[in-house]
């Protein structure tokens, strides 16, 4: 019997995002309000900051959602709420973002999805990695078949599980 789980972003692993969003913010409304600009500098510069706003929100959101595991389903809760039951799982994502060219850096995203939910969740979610284990191990028994990247994935995040991934076969 698995144990409940529960998972937060803290305020370390969301630092980064919300300095980028904070000054980017800063350098896009700050030439709205000090300077008289008309015309299409105008509409690009106020599009920039409702985007740096809602990247802002979006972080916000992360920070205070709490991902929960347990034996039967993973829940999202926070301003949004969602919740996936193991059993009712049709497909299982592990993404990798880079952020450069050599593969090196970068992000992973967990997408789980139901008929009637999608959760996803980031890689700088603490315990992201038993996570990714309790969703690999519920589409395993269900039966749902793991794209090759969501297996390489996987391995390369060392995550055991009884799947065959190049490594251990």
């Amino acid at each position: 019997m698995m144990a409940t789980t529960l998972h937060r972003h803290s305020l370390r692993s969301l630092t980064a995002d919300y300095a980028r969003a904070g000054g980017g913010f800063l350098l896009t409304t700050m030439p709205l309000l000090s300077v008289e600009i008309t015309g299409a500098v105008f509409w690009v510069l106020a599009a920039g900051a409702f985007l740096f706003a809602a990247y802002g929100f979006n972080t916000a959101i992360r920070h205070l959602g709490v991902v929960e595991c347990d034996e039967t389903g993973i829940s999202v809760s926070g301003p949004f709420r969602k919740a996936i039951a193991w059993s009712e799982i049709h497909d299982v994502q592990l993404r990798y973002f880079s952020t450069r060219r050599d593969g090196l850096k970068g992000w992973m995203q967990l997408v789980v999805k139901s008929p009637s939910a999608t959760i996803r969740i980031e890689s700088t979610l603490t315990g992201f990695a038993d996570i990714v284990a309790f969703a690999v191990d519920a589409a395993s028994r269900k039966g749902v078949d793991l794209s090759p990247t969501t297996r390489g994935n996987i391995e390369v995040l060392g995550v055991k599980t009884g799947l065959f991934t190049s490594g251990n076969g």
